[in-house]
């Protein structure tokens, strides 16, 4: 998408009508902002899910009560809670633990399964954004 934000911009730059010429580099310019956005979001956010007891706060900050969640899925090492009546993962209840803390992270996600009857499955899942 960058590259081809790049060929439009070089058109736009060499195109001799004026008013259509500033209109559309406004307009990549928004796009050209709009992915550095998106870019910056997704390698420097730090998802984080909150276990307690009976729910879960999932990365928006919403709750689910274990009563919605089917079972857990995990592959590799990203994991995520599946809700009764979904077939996609959402996106704000999928996660993964860094190296250093993966393996009480990992013994944590097993307690509370267990502790809330679910089910834990090893295999790959899809998330919906």
């Amino acid at each position: 998408m960058l590259v081809i934000e790049i060929l439009f911009l070089r058109n736009v730059i060499f195109d001799e009508n004026g008013i259509l010429k500033y209109t559309l580099i406004v307009i990549l310019t928004f796009i050209l902002g709009y992915i550095i956005f998106l870019i910056r979001r997704l390698l420097f956010s730090k998802p984080s899910i909150t276990l307690e007891s009976d729910h879960v706060i999932s990365t928006k900050h919403r709750r689910y009560d274990a009563s919605q969640i089917e079972c857990i899925y995990i592959n590799y090492r990203r994991i995520g809670f599946k809700l009764y009546g979904k077939r996609l993962v959402p996106m704000d209840l999928c996660f993964y633990f860094h190296r250093d803390q993966e393996i009480a992270g990992v013994e944590v996600v097993h307690e509370w399964a267990a502790r809330n009857d679910k089910e834990i499955k090893h295999k790959f899942f899809q998330t919906l954004a």
